[in-house]
């Protein structure tokens, strides 16, 4: 084991901080029972968390740049912040293990159920597909796979207030269980978190959502209105190659500060162009659109002195 950064100092809480650098996780750190904080760098892509990990009984952080595999444990952590956990064998669900935590980020394997509702005080949650079955063993060779977890049930608690997907494919169907989150704020949904060609939001709102972000998506067609979305601030589309528009309606929200995208094809474009007309003629010159880092200016009319 080699120290890369030692140290006790104050933070918000005054908690101990303690950052390291290893190759496996040595279950000598399980005595340290004040530890608050632990921050773990390593070159793995994986590591095993020891049986005795629930002594560390003030543990409320733990962070890793590696998927962490979380063994049966006898008794609930106070964890509130997890990076790239992943249950191991014999490990039902992460309420019986953190039943306070706030922030969650965790790989989805193919065909299990993914029960995060019963996280009572979950608030950020960041999930990403490996498009595999899970590994028995964290030392075999891990196969690169497509991501395709449409066979997957995922339920999410009422109290989460930013959703991050990356490499899920879920299928766009399963959007209408994200929009009725009555706190959700923020959703990220990235290189193919979501799989399909036509989003249809229906009827229902994203009662409190300010942020959406769209990134890498096969998606073409988007119907929506202003009515799906009355609280968004901010909307990004970056990588969105095959969209062809961006619903109109969506410049008629009150809230909608800006449109952002970058990297779309030209049809999207056209689009944007229409409804930054649609927007003047309305009288709404606050609305920023920007493609590819450039505005997308307004026509401002001009009145006699």
């Amino acid at each position: 084991m080699r120290v890369l950064d030692l140290e006790k100092r104050e933070t918000i809480d005054f908690s101990p901080y303690l950052a390291l650098l290893l190759s496996s996780f040595p279950s000598s750190i399980c005595n340290l029972m004040n530890l608050q904080t632990l921050s773990i760098s390593t070159s793995s892509s994986s590591m095993v968390l020891p049986s005795n990990i629930s002594n560390l009984v003030n543990l409320s952080h733990l962070l890793c740049d590696a998927d962490l595999y979380l063994p049966f444990i006898e008794k609930p952590m106070k964890l509130e912040f997890i990076t790239k956990v992943v249950l191991g064998d014999g490990v039902d669900n992460f309420q019986k293990c953190f039943p306070g935590i706030k922030f969650l980020a965790s790989t989805l394997y193919l065909h299990e159920e993914n029960d995060f509702e019963l996280l009572h005080y979950l608030e950020k949650l960041m999930l990403t597909g490996s498009g595999c079955t899970r590994r028995r063993s964290v030392e075999r060779e891990f196969m690169r796979c497509e991501p395709n977890l449409g066979e997957n049930h995922i339920s999410f608690p009422s109290t989460l207030k930013v959703l991050k997907l990356v490499r899920c494919g879920l299928p766009l169907s399963d959007m209408s269980i994200i929009q009725s989150l009555p706190n959700l704020e923020a959703l990220v949904v990235k290189y193919n978190g979501f799989e399909g060609s036509l989003w249809e939001t229906g009827e229902e709102e994203f009662q409190r959502l300010k942020f959406l972000r769209l990134k890498k998506l096969n998606i073409k067609q988007w119907e929506a209105s202003s009515i799906n979305f009355p609280c968004l601030e901010e909307l990004d589309v970056v990588n969105c190659v095959d969209l062809q528009e961006i619903p109109l309606e969506l410049g008629d929200i009150s809230t909608l500060d800006s449109i952002y995208v970058e990297n779309c094809g030209a049809s999207l474009l056209v689009s944007l162009q229409q409804n930054r007309q649609e927007q003047d003629d309305a009288g709404n010159y606050e609305l920023e659109i920007i493609v590819d880092g450039r505005y997308i200016p307004s026509c401002v009319p001009k009145h006699d002195d």
